[in-house]
């Protein structure tokens, strides 16, 4: 008999969570219905590698893994006049907190994909170590009607996705 875990995920429900990397920081964590976005990209993970021919033989190589290399995170979302505790971090990180690197608060953000409801989590990836790189609104046309835009990128360290949820 199948259940819901032998389909592949439905890729649009989704929601994003994040607290400090220090638990002893004064910050506190996003609630979750303030961390909906339209999309997220970057969940990806690459290992390098490095090439060693073996000498004397012309048609044979060796290829070793090097480190693992992450791209940023890259949250997109409807732009609100509702300032959000996510919005505020990025906006202080950026404005007050990236010039003085002793002050650097950084977070650990968990993207869940969902299922039908908030309460049932499918997959979800830890990013560790994050801290905003980039805040962009989009551009603004009087010939479109179209929604404002806000982009997020954050970089992080590592990723690790969390399979204990998938039971």
């Amino acid at each position: 008999m199948l259940n819901n875990k032998d389909y592949p995920a439905l890729g649009f429900n989704f929601n994003i969570t994040s607290f400090p990397t220090n638990p002893f920081e004064a910050s506190y964590a996003f609630i979750p219905s303030d961390s909906f976005f339209q999309s997220v990209s970057g969940i990806k993970a690459t290992v390098g590698e490095s090439v060693v021919v073996n000498s004397g033989f012309n048609n044979s190589q060796y290829k070793l893994p090097t480190g693992t290399t992450y791209p940023d995170l890259v949250l997109t979302r409807g732009l609100t006049n509702n300032i959000s505790d996510l919005g505020y971090w990025c906006h202080n990180f950026l404005n007050q907190q990236g010039q003085q690197y002793d002050k650097i608060q950084t977070r650990t953000v968990t993207v869940m994909l969902l299922g039908g409801s908030i309460l049932n989590i499918l997959m979800a990836w830890n990013f560790y170590d994050c801290y905003p790189k980039e805040l962009e609104v989009g551009a603004f046309n009087a010939d479109k009607s179209e929604l404002a835009i806000e982009t997020l990128t954050i970089a992080y360290s590592r990723m690790e996705k969390m399979s204990n949820l998938l039971g």
